[in-house]
Order: structure tokens, then C-alpha cells, then sequence
């Protein structure tokens, strides 16, 4: 009997469909061949420090650097009755092997990873590696299903990552916790990704926007712009004046007229981060929407290939079923057959930058299935469909000509004052044609104006208008979705280049299947906002910017370990190095912050339901302290690992002394360990020095 495990119960149906699995058990289907189960998400995660040691409830500057011996894991609490049923299928005697058919990916052989190890099974293991999830994908995974020791090294780098993660955040996030009295979220690729953000909008605010002048002469056909050895910028408005002044009312000569053939060539094919770029250039969707859209078109409608891939070219292998692919989408998709048609009516342009096995790692590109065909009796969300219409149109254009255009460059001499003008019309339009039948036409605003004039050089006229132009210098834009993934895949460098982009991929900041992630949790924890389409920087993220040591924020250094956790999976580098490596960076942190005074910054409380603020924050745990009716609560106690830390309000050490406890000495309490009040009994008053013990199992107050 064999044993398959999916990393979800959805595909787990669509495996059985195939495989005829009709049994329904709990946690799992069965037949004579085969039993399928299905993990929901992570059931196994590195376990918290408390499991370590308990000193580490509560969080003390001073046990800081934590770094374990040897990692441990715990079942995640949520899901451990479907852990424990996993575990028993994998051990049960029923079974001899096992079948890994969890996402084909580096986190989906976490996931799997995790729980063979920490059940204890030993069984041998093959590893269903599939980029689509039509019937036909499956069905043809499972008659070639891999020794899943190929994937060891992919898994050693997602265990690698997952430690540093660990590492880096839980370390980090307790020294700056306490330091400052406030949660502070601290991450090894979230923080760098937040200072982008910052600087960005230091870079806005600073931004002192300097008036500037042209002269633009109105030639009726064409408008041509002043320039000289400087360019076309003249900063003295007096200077544009004078040069407008001796230019009107004179006769304009043709000096120079040349025409060139240029081209754009078509785009590559997409993976996740350049469809979540164009998801929000076109619709305004963040990137974890395009993803869910991506993720749904390839899991519930089976109508593209797996989302999460940094690849944006296919094999050769597939070649010959390109064809077949383009007719399918003739078949299935209503408007698209123009475009398939003008495609398959030339020779299709199948070159480098199509196919090239040496940029294929786990997957290949995004595309559309076989299902394809099928796609006009599908009543698609309108998400789904649009993220859909840009992987059609993507996968038809890759095949057509380049774009064929005549450039114009045209001065004029009036005088002693030249002029210039440039402008472009296209003789072949090639894929951009198909790009605007498809998905419609993006008006630009800055593309060059069509000059088509039969005039020759020397050719004089009378210009219809000689006037100055008043401009500004612009400041740099905000981040959008869209720029934010360019910027974290290139880690920061701006680079527009896309060859020079490809090659920066493997030191980005994530992965492609992180980085929608990370932008939400930034977003979530209250250190970045949207602001319509821009992502924008609270006074929280700023300050935390601001405080960190200036390795936390470095994006170059960040994407230098995610370039070592690919050399990890193929073999390059040894994951021991990678987290030593990781450890001295997290004691030079920690180091530091234990050295350096607390900077002057107020953080602003996330106000609560009622609008109600957190008192301070919970020395065992790092949540947030929240007031009660009889006591200060931690807001773990709801939470796992679930934390009872509390400071009653009259504590019988408190009422025999006249006291009762206020939310400001609650607040002093937690920042300083002690607090003064004016105590009263009997009519006397006296000065009073409450201090806080806590040594994780009950807290109490002592006074002097």
C-alpha cells in the first residue's frame, strides 16, 4: 500500500479523482492501492524559546542571543488531530512507501520534510513533481515519480531559511521589544524590505522641487524643444525669455532629418513576481491577490501552470506542444483568435527567449494547460479571469515578431538656436499588437509622438509659435506593488535592464512566493499603509527604521542570503555555514543593542476596540498588556502559546498598603520593574516603592 500526501485537501481530491481513491475516511480517502492524506499548511514548526528553557517566558535582554543546540519542533496546536493522523498513516504497517505530493516547491518539501522526520518514519519516499493539475498532468506525474532523496538538498534549504528566520526574529524582535516597552515585529527580510520603504519616503520628503524652463517651437507637424550642449533645461526663466524673444518671427531652417529602424523585442514569459508586477500596474491588485488568483487558476480551475516559480522560460521538451497550446486557446477563449491566428500564420519564434533549460530550476514559466479549451464554459471571478487574460496574452505574444518602428530625429536652426524633435511611427507592430488586443491599450503619456512629414534637409518654413514652458523637477515616486517587487527582487538596486534583472534574481529580497507575504504582514503590523495604489511608509515603521542597527535594514546583505540558500539547494553551500554565518550576524545585533542607549522615539499605540491602547508589553511573551475591569492582561491568553502573565488592580500585597493599581504605574511597572505611588492608611500618607516579580509562573509585587 502506498501512501500519497498532499499539502492540501483540494488537491488531494483531484489526485484521487485520478487515481480512483473513492474511500472517505477521517483525514483521509482510501483504495486497494492507495491511501492520500493532506497536511493544511505547516503541522510541524520550530518550536518557541519557552520549550527550550522556561527562563525564556519571559523575555529578559540578558538571555539574549538565543541560539538553540539543536532545533526543536512542536505540532502546530490548530491542526494537530490532522498531524497525529498524517503520523499514524506513515507508521501503520498498511504502508511501504510513501508518496511526497506536496507543492513542488522548496516550502511545499518543508512541509512534508517536517513531518516525516518528526513522526519518525523511515520509509522509502518517491516525489510526485508536477507544474500543472489537469488530469493528464497527474496521471503523467505518477508514471514518472522521482526518488525524493533528489530533493534533500531543496529541502535542507527551506529547513536553513526556516531557521534563520527563527534566528533572526525571535532574537531580534526581543532585544527591541524590551528595549523600547513596545512590540516590535523585526524580520530578516521584512525589516530590509520596510527601509526601502523609508528611504523612499525620506527621499520624498526631503525632495525640494526646483522650477525650470524650455522653449518650445510649434511647428505645426511636430513641436521641437531649445537645446544646446547642456540639454534642453535652461534654470533662469530671464534666459528662456531672451532666447523665445529672438527666435519669434524668424524663419526656421531643417538642418538634420534622419531616420532609423529600432525594434522592441517581446517580452519573457511571466513568472509570479513579474505577473503580480503587471496584476497591479493593470487592475490595481496587491500581490497576494494576483497570487490567490494565480493559485486558483492552477489549483481549483486547472487552467495555468504552478504560480510560484522565479523561472520565465519553458524546456525544450515542451516545445512541440506549443501548437496544440495556441489552438486550445483559439477554441476557448472568445477574441483570441486574431491574435493565435496572426501567430501560427508565421513561423512561430520559438528562440532563447522562450526556451532555455538552463533558466528552468523546480518550474518553468507561467502559462495556460491543456484545460485552456475549456475556459469559455468557465464562470470565472472577474480576479481570476483578468489575472488569466494577462497570462493568455503574455504566452501569444512571446511567439509573434518584434515590434518594427521608423525614429525620427529632426533640428531645426533659427538663427543662431537650435531645436530638436524625435518622434516615432510603427511600421511592423509585431506583439505589442496582440499585447492591446488582448488586454487594451495603456495610454503613456511620455511615449513619443508620430512624426510623419515630407520634408527634407534645408526645407524653410515659418514656425506657427515660439513660446517658454514653465516645469518642475519631480521628487521620486512612491512605491507601488509593483515597483516595491521590482525593487525587492533586484534587492534594491534600480535596475531596468531585464537581462541585467534576471541575472539579479537569485540575491533578491524573498522569493517569489514570499514576497506578497511580506508585503502584508508589513501592512498588517502597522509599519507600512496603502494609500490608493502607493505603499506608504506609518510614523511607526519610520522610527523602527530609525532604531535598528543598520545591518537589520541592509537589502544587499538580506539578498546575499537568499542567493546562499539557492546554492544550498544546489549543493553549493553547506546550510551549516549559512546559519553559522547567521548566528554571528544575530550576536553582532545583539551585541550592540545591549551597548547602546534606548534612542528618544515614542511609538504610537495600535489603538484598540472602543479605541482603547495597550498598556505595555508582556514580559513573558512580547504581546501587548491590555486593561481590565480587576487587572492588567496579556493579549496571549487567547493565543497559542497562550500567556496568563496579569498585574491585579488590588493585589492583597497592594490593599495593605492603601493601594490600588493605576494604569500609569501598570505602564512603569512593565517598562521599569518598579514604580512610586502615595499610599493611604489611617489618614497617612506615605511614599511607597512598588517592585514587579515575575519568574514566569506567577507574578507579585513587593514594597519598600
Amino acid at each position: 500500500m502506498k501512501l500519497i500526501v498532499t499539502e492540501k485537501p483540494s488537491v488531494a481530491k483531484d489526485i484521487a479523482k485520478v487515481l480512483g481513491i473513492g474511500k472517505s475516511r477521517d483525514g483521509y480517502m482510501e483504495n486497494n492501492d492507495y491511501i492520500i492524506t493532506w497536511c493544511v499548511g505547516h503541522l510541524i514548526q520550530l518550536a518557541y524559546p519557552e520549550e527550550y528553557d522556561l527562563k525564556y517566558k519571559s523575555w529578559n535582554i540578558n538571555d539574549l542571543p538565543i541560539f538553540p543546540k539543536q532545533f526543536k519542533y512542536m505540532i502546530n496546536p490548530s491542526t494537530a488531530k490532522q498531524y497525529e493522523t498524517v503520523k499514524t498513516l506513515m507508521l501503520s504497517e498498511r504502508v511501504d512507501e510513501i508518496i511526497c505530493a506536496t507543492d513542488a516547491g522548496r516550502e511545499g518539501q518543508l512541509i512534508f520534510g517536517y513531518v516525516y522526520v518528526n513522526s519518525g518514519c523511515d520509509k522509502p519516499v518517491k516525489r510526485l513533481w508536477i507544474s500543472s493539475m489537469t488530469d493528464e498532468a497527474i496521471e503523467d506525474g505518477f508514471k514518472k515519480l522521482k526518488d525524493n532523496k533528489e530533493y534533500f538538498s531543496l529541502y535542507q534549504s527551506a529547513r536553513a531559511r526556516s531557521e534563520a528566520d527563527w534566528l533572526v526574529g525571535i532574537n531580534a524582535t526581543r532585544l527591541f521589544t524590551v528595549k523600547y516597552n513596545r512590540m516590535l515585529t523585526i524580520g530578516r527580510v521584512q525589516t530590509p524590505t520596510l527601509s526601502l520603504i523609508v528611504q523612499r519616503q525620506k527621499e520624498i520628503d526631503g525632495f525640494v522641487s526646483q522650477p525650470f524652463y524650455e522653449v518650445a517651437a510649434d511647428c505645426d507637424m511636430f513641436i521641437a524643444t531649445w537645446f544646446n550642449k547642456d540639454g534642453t533645461r535652461i534654470d533662469e526663466q530671464e534666459k528662456a525669455e531672451e532666447i523665445a524673444f529672438r527666435c519669434r518671427d524668424k524663419e526656421a531652417a531643417v538642418t538634420k532629418l534622419k531616420t532609423k529602424r529600432a525594434t522592441v523585442e517581446r517580452p519573457l514569459l511571466y513568472d509570479l513576481t513579474e505577473l503580480q508586477r503587471d496584476g497591479n500596474r493593470r487592475y490595481g491588485y496587491s500581490a497576494e491577490q494576483t497570487l490567490d488568483a494565480a493559485q486558483n487558476l492552477y489549483e481549483k480551475y486547472k487552467l495555468a501552470t504552478y504560480p510560484r516559480t522565479d523561472s520565465r522560460y519553458l524546456t525544450k521538451d515542451m516545445k512541440s506542444s506549443l501548437p496544440g497550446l495556441l489552438k486550445n486557446i483559439r477554441d476557448g477563449w472568445k477574441g483570441a483568435d486574431y491574435c493565435v491566428d496572426k501567430v501560427i500564420g508565421q513561423k512561430l519564434n520559438v528562440d532563447k527567449r522562450v526556451i532555455d533549460d538552463s533558466k528552468v530550476t523546480d518550474h518553468h514559466a507561467i502559462i495556460v494547460t491543456p484545460n485552456i479549451c475549456n475556459a469559455s464554459g468557465i464562470n470565472l471571478p472577474e480576479r481570476e479571469r483578468n489575472i488569466l487574460r494577462l497570462i493568455l496574452a503574455r504566452f501569444i505574444a512571446v511567439f509573434d515578431k518584434k515590434q518594427e518602428y521608423d525614429q525620427t530625429d529632426l533640428e531645426i536652426q533659427i538663427e543662431s538656436d537650435k531645436f530638436k524633435a524625435r518622434g516615432k511611427k510603427v511600421v511592423i507592430p509585431g506583439w505589442k499588437e496582440v499585447e492591446d488586443i488582448m488586454l487594451g491599450k495603456i495610454k503613456d503619456d511620455s511615449e513619443e509622438k508620430e512624426i510623419s512629414i515630407n520634408i527634407d534637409v534645408g526645407h524653410k518654413f515659418m514656425p506657427k509659435e515660439i513660446s517658454v514652458v514653465t516645469k518642475k523637477t519631480s521628487p521620486p515616486k512612491p512605491y507601488t506593488e509593483a515597483t516595491l517587487l521590482t525593487a525587492m527582487e533586484t534587492a534594491g538596486k534600480q535596475i531596468e535592464n531585464e537581462k541585467l534583472k534576471e541575472e539579479m534574481k537569485s540575491i533578491g529580497l524573498g522569493t517569489p512566493a514570499t514576497r506578497a507575504g511580506i508585503i502584508e504582514k508589513l501592512i498588517s503590523v502597522g509599519y507600512i499603509k496603502r494609500n490608493k495604489k502607493n505603499l506608504v511608509p506609518t510614523q511607526n515603521g519610520i522610527q523602527l527604521i530609525e532604531i535598528v542597527h543598520e545591518k537589520l535594514k541592509k537589502p544587499d546583505l538580506t539578498g546575499e542570503w537568499e542567493s546562499q540558500l539557492g546554492k544550498i539547494s544546489k549543493k553549493e553551500v553547506a546550510s551549516r555555514d549559512f546559519i553559522v554565518d547567521i548566528k554571528k550576524y544575530v550576536a553582532e545585533i545583539v551585541r550592540e543593542g545591549k551597548i547602546t542607549s534606548a534612542a528618544n522615539v515614542n511609538f504610537q499605540q495600535e489603538g484598540r476596540k472602543g479605541g482603547v491602547e495597550a498598556v505595555g508589553v508582556c514580559p513573558r511573551c512580547g504581546r501587548e498588556i491590555l486593561e481590565g475591569k480587576k487587572k492588567f492582561f496579556c493579549a496571549g491568553y487567547k493565543n497559542y502559546p497562550s500567556c496568563n502573565f496579569s498585574l491585579w488592580k488590588e493585589d492583597k500585597t497592594l490593599t495593605e498598603n492603601g493601594v490600588t493599581l493605576t494604569r500609569k504605574n501598570a505602564s512603569e511597572l512593565l517598562k521599569d520593574r518598579h514604580t512610586e505611588v502615595i499610599a493611604k492608611i489611617n489618614e497617612d500618607e506615605k511614599k511607597i516603592t512598588i517592585k514587579l516579580t515575575d519568574n514566569g509562573y506567577r507574578t507579585s509585587y513587593e514594597i519598600e
